[in-house]
């Protein structure tokens, strides 16, 4: 499967060349170059400065920070790939990296896998501008993915530091390494940008930007939104969202304090990573045809005894919304003392949708222990299909505050890590009427069954020392320690069916 994708930009406002192109135009890439210059960030040269080398100009950057191994893949070369791409597929050039995704963006998050260097997803941290996003395994109970963090177009860097992860990272789980994502900071010059993707399978995404340059003394900020839908290259169904940024960011001699919010609300059918040209294992959803749908099972709502565990779905889905924010704030008490603190809260609510057959899998001795003796065809709307749901409800938020301390050739830092996370999944079903039927865009209402609701609160609490000597120019010597402490607790909901999710 293959689709093809034609992107074009444009400028207008004032302080910025005006043009139409398609393809490379002076854009949003060009003028964050420069003003990455003129905020005085250190030029990246042929030679070894502060222990890291790389290639001048170039878009993918292999370097050695400290004593790990990093590699990174700029803004430009993620968008090169293609526009709106996830961060994380974009990584996927790099020695080591394995992903794959039914989403040419990389956006389907049920059927991803990510190994780095035989390391699985879960087991690797991952943070975006310093903020933990979890594990990322599918229905996340303590984070949310990339994508979902940031719009890609406002990626400034996507980072892999393999072996184990740094002391400081704010994760439970980078034993085999870490992901950072870094987002762009506002323009020094007002400026905005328009960019439009079409491409096959109906695809289109509108990404628009707007810097304020610089303001008042020291401020500036840009706001940006992104709206995607693309249809699945298998079945009939849409998948997309929109989402929005903002940033802020006040800077002077000693200070620098930077707001950020996200917002991302997706919709998105799920479709099969891997279908074979055979029976094997050809199994689209069938949305939206819902005669073929019924006559695809029997009269009592079996499936098709050739298919075995192979049957297909009427259709399922991801729902999801996030609100995501922190505040930064840096002071610099000298050339050799600074102090990070940052503060972030999320907030998530989702849903994962399946509607299938009621005689498969099991269900039937499910359903008969909740309507025993009943005629679970009729009680499920007389479809044959049932629909399924996993919901959740995630509020996490926590503090990260490190002291960073030069003295000759010792770089000394300690810190800590501070997360709540209140986090509810609960299990249900619901009718799938033969007269109404329901549809992947929509949230299930009224469930028949719940089968469990959990809610769980997690405490943790991380600190960390390290010190990074520099023996000489070509030997660095890093020590320290970690140490974690995690609280959970867990409630337990079994209250009769027929009370709704909340």
């Amino acid at each position: 499967m293959r689709k093809i994708a034609f992107s074009c930009c444009w400028l207008t406002l004032s302080s910025l060349l005006p043009g139409i192109a398609l393809g490379a135009t002076p854009s949003l890439e060009k003028a964050q170059t420069e003003t990455t210059k003129a905020d005085s960030v250190p030029e990246v040269t042929n030679k070894t400065t502060n222990g890291k080398e790389a290639d001048k100009g170039a878009d993918l950057v292999v370097t050695a920070r400290q004593t790990h191994s990093e590699q990174s893949v700029s803004h430009v070369e993620i968008q090169r790939l293609l526009p709106g791409l996830n961060p994380v597929k974009a990584i996927a050039i790099l020695p080591g990296v394995v992903f794959t995704n039914a989403d040419p963006w990389g956006n389907n998050e049920q059927n991803s896998s990510l190994f780095i260097h035989g390391f699985s997803k879960n087991q690797l941290g991952y943070t975006m501008d310093g903020v933990p996003l979890g594990d990322q395994d599918y229905g996340n109970y303590n984070g949310l993915s990339p994508q979902r963090a940031m719009i890609s177009e406002n990626t400034k860097s996507a980072s892999l530091s393999s072996g184990a992860g740094a002391l400081g990272t704010a994760s439970t789980s980078n034993l085999g390494g870490t992901l950072e994502f870094l987002t762009s900071d506002p323009l020094s010059r007002a400026g905005g940008q328009i960019s439009q993707t079409f491409g096959s399978y109906s695809t289109y995404r509108t990404f628009a930007r707007i810097d304020t340059g610089e303001f008042g003394d020291g401020n500036k900020a840009y706001v940006s939104w992104a709206r995607q839908d693309a249809k699945a290259w298998d079945f009939n169904g849409h998948q997309g969202g929109n989402q929005v940024n903002a940033k802020f960011i006040h800077q002077d001699d000693s200070n620098k304090l930077t707001l950020y919010f996200d917002w991302s609300k997706k919709i998105e059918p799920n479709e099969d990573g891997v279908v074979m040209p055979s029976s094997i294992y050809v199994r689209p959803s069938m949305y939206p045809d819902f005669n073929y749908a019924q006559n695809y099972l029997s009269a009592s709502g079996a499936t098709p005894a050739a298919a075995g565990l192979n049957y297909r779905n009427y259709y399922s889905d991801a729902q999801r919304e996030d609100f995501l924010g922190y505040i930064k704030f840096t002071h610099d008490f000298s050339d050799n003392v600074s102090w990070d603190n940052q503060f972030y809260y999320h907030h998530n609510a989702g849903v994962g949708v399946v509607a299938g057959p009621i005689q498969a899998a099991g269900l039937p001795a499910l359903f008969e222990a909740y309507f025993p003796g009943q005629n679970l065809k009729s009680v499920f709307g007389n479809s044959g299909y049932a629909t399924r749901t996993t919901e959740y409800l995630d509020n996490r938020g926590g503090l990260m505050s490190t002291l960073h301390y030069k003295t000759g050739k010792h770089s000394i830092e300690v810190g800590g890590w501070y997360e709540r996370n209140d986090n509810t999944q609960a299990r249900n079903w619901y009718a799938l009427d033969v007269n109404s039927p329901s549809t992947p865009y929509q949230r299930p209402k009224n469930p028949l069954i719940r089968q469990y609701k959990n809610a769980f609160y997690t405490d943790t609490f991380v600190t960390h020392l390290q010190d990074t000597w520099r023996i000489t120019h070509n030997l660095t010597l890093q020590a320290g320690f970690k140490s974690e402490l995690v609280y959970r607790w867990e409630i337990t909901d079994c209250s009769p069916p027929r009370l709704s999710f909340s």
